[in-house]
Order: C-alpha cells, then structure tokens, then sequence
C-alpha cells in the first residue's frame, strides 16, 4: 500500500500532530527559567509516563467488543454512574478549554493577515475565519481530518526544519547551559498536556478497525516525534531569548496573544525579515494539526454520551455541540491560552491517569476478563500511573495558590 493510503501511517501523524500544538509553544514560556538540561529530564519524564497512561488507555478502551466505545461509554459501564458523571464534566472541559485556546490562538495568527489584505477588521475575525475553514472538517469526520492533517504535517515539518537551519547560527549555548529546577515544578501540567494524545485513541481504534499492532505502533512512533520536537525547539528559544525584558519570555507569557507574540519577539531578536514569517507558519501548523485532533475526538465523545448517529442530521447537531461552545469562549476570553493548558493538565490526569486504571483494575481483578492487549506490570504499572496522576494534580493546585516559584 502507499505511503499516503496508510491509514497507520496518518495514525502516527494524527498521534503526533495532537500533541505537536499548545505544547510546543506554551513549553518555553512556562519552562524557560528551568533551563535546557532541566526542562529535557522533565520532557522525557512526562514522555515515559504519557506512554504508560496512553497504553493502559488501549487496554481499557479493548475491553469493550464496540470500535466506537469512548470514555463515557467505558467509564458508565465499569464505574458507574459516578464515574460516569467524572468522565462527563473532565472530558468537556478538557476539550472545550483546550479547543479554545487553539481557537484564540489561531485566529490572532490569522487576524493580521485580513487585516493586511482588506485594511479592516480586529483578532475576532481572525477567530471565525479559523473556525470557517478548519472547523467544518469535523462535519465529514476523520478521513478528512487525516488527508488534511497530512497536508499540515508537511508544513509543520519543512518549517521547523528551515527555522532550525536559519535560527541555530543565533543560538547562544551559554544561555541556555543555566537555570534552577525549582521553577520547573509550576510547569509540570503544562508539560505532561504536552504529551497527551489520549483523546484519539478510541477514534484511530474505530480508523483502524481494531488492528491492534497498528495501534501500538501508531501509539509509540507518534509520541517519540514529539519528544524530539520539543526538546530542540526549547534549545532554539532559550538560546535566542531573553527571559526578561522588552520582548522577553516573561513579557511573551503575559500577554494576552503569546503565539503571535513569540514570532513577533523572535523577529526583533534575530533581525531577520522572515523570520516573524516563518515561525508564525510554524506556530500554525502546529495549533492546527493538535486542534484537528481535538475537535474530532470531542466530537466521537459526543455522540458516544448523547448516542448521536452520524448521519446528515446527526453530524450537524455533532458539529453545532463542538464548535460552538469552544468558539464562544475564545470570543470573549482570547487571553485564556496558558491558563486553559495549566488547568487542561489536571483533567488529563484525572481522565488518563487514574479512570483507565479503575477500570482496568476492575476489568481484571474483579471481573476477572482478559482484553487482546494487556499492559505488563501488573498492579505496580496500575500504581504508577495513579501516582504520577495525583502528582500533577497536586502541583498544579499548588501552583494555582502560587506554592511554588515561577
């Protein structure tokens, strides 16, 4: 089969896509004080937990015989109506939030250019514009947003490759060689959302009819492409801008539109002309190929819990309930982007840390069933991950009371 008809091969892209978007530019802003060496042992760490969290995730989701089973549906049959109702509130705000951000964020890398082309207009038409032209792909489902994901994956990865080429020059090694772990701790929820692709592992299981090799292999390959993205793309910034100052991080973070605001920055740094071009392309791309990701997740977990049918009728009801509330936030909140992914963390480790080990502790040692897949370990794995879920969630409450420098 060829490349482009592998439907394994977009599982990968859509895998690292999702998790290539907010994180990749909200990283160097909420890690930058860490420094390099740092920031890298914490993105690796949050990569091998990411793993874990995503593996016990496909075991859970096999345990169920339908393809299109998602949290809801597993969570109401394995923990009740209580686990239901967690499932409920985390996943939508999760997404809602999450989408959002995207959402706000595109829409202000879009804003400048209709207001260069027609010399009118402000960062909420940017917004719609976003909306109209990448928003609707959820109304043909994943297909589509697999064609066009690939599309974008070419861009996302030509223009990280040509901004690594032109920007390495500038980096300054001393600058990035310093920093202090303590105000990594803050950032722990931002990285571990970095790495989180969850929320499309019930919809490639449908994609993929349930070829579980594929899963697995979609499910490591994708996320290693992250990890590598990340930890040179903190390089590159750290080692070209300052934390503090006129354009600096802290200022970037601050600001009420921190993506459009970092290629803005970098511009004045480097005085390279395309420079603003090139990392506002790559912003872009890797807002939209995470938001694809999203809005086709939330949409699948939709019409799990309402038990929606995607005909004509039901996929425009399905596209109404995922866009709309998520459209309306970035509206009238465009300053949400850093505060949605900090508290976006807390509800990934809630529905990937701890309700997949639930019900996989249930599924096993009570139920006593077996699914294709089971994640080696045993009950320490299962521990594991209730640990690391309950780690984030406490740092990010501390954060939150301000606990913890930053």
């Amino acid at each position: 089969m060829k490349l482009y008809q592998n439907k394994t091969f977009g599982s990968i892209l859509l895998i690292a896509g999702t998790q290539i978007g907010a994180g990749m530019l909200a990283l160097p802003i909420t890690t930058a004080k860490g420094g390099i060496f740092n920031s890298t042992l914490l993105f690796i760490l949050a990569f091998s937990y990411m793993l874990l969290t995503l593996f016990l995730l496909l075991e859970a989701n096999l345990y169920e015989q339908s393809y299109e089973a998602n949290i809801i549906s597993m969570s109401k049959k394995r923990l009740g109506t209580i686990g239901q109702f967690i499932a409920w509130f985390s996943f939508l705000f999760l997404l809602y939030s999450v989408a959002a951000a995207y959402i706000s964020a595109g829409g202000s890398l879009l804003a400048p250019i209709i207001q260069g082309a027609i010399h009118h207009g402000n960062d909420n038409w940017g917004t719609l514009l976003f909306i109209i032209i990448f928003g609707t792909t959820v109304f043909f489902g994943a297909w589509l947003i697999d064609y066009i994901n690939r599309i974008l994956m070419i861009g996302l990865i030509a223009s990280y490759l040509t901004l690594l080429f032109f920007v390495i020059p500038h980096v300054d090694f001393t600058q990035i060689s310093a920093g202090n772990p303590k105000y990594l701790l803050a950032a722990v929820p931002v990285v571990v959302l970095s790495f989180t692709s969850h929320i499309i592992v019930p919809s490639l299981r449908a994609y993929l009819k349930n070829d579980i090799v594929q899963l697995k292999r979609a499910l490591i390959i994708g996320s290693i492409v992250p990890l590598i993205f990340y930890i040179i793309w903190e390089m590159l910034i750290l080692g070209v801008m300052p934390l503090k100052g006129e354009f600096g991080l802290a200022q970037i973070a601050s600001g009420p539109h921190p993506v459009a605001s970092l290629a803005e920055a970098l511009h004045s740094h480097l005085g390279l002309t395309w420079i603003a071009v090139g990392v506002g392309s790559f912003s872009f791309f890797a807002l939209v190929t995470s938001f694809l990701g999203v809005i086709l997740a939330l949409m699948d977990f939709l019409a799990d819990g309402f038990q929606i049918k995607k005909t004509l009728v039901g996929r425009a009801l399905l596209f109404m309930i995922t866009i709309i509330p998520p459209l309306i936030f970035a509206l009238f909140y465009p300053s949400g982007f850093v505060l949605a992914l900090s508290y976006a963390g807390v509800f990934v480790a809630i529905l990937y840390g701890i309700l997949p080990v639930m019900m996989i502790w249930k599924a096993r040692y009570q139920e006593k069933i077996k699914a294709p897949f089971q994640m080696p370990g045993g009950k320490v794995t299962l521990i594991i991950s209730l640990v690391g879920a309950v780690i984030v969630i406490l740092f990010q409450i501390a954060a939150s009371f301000e606990w913890l420098p930053k």
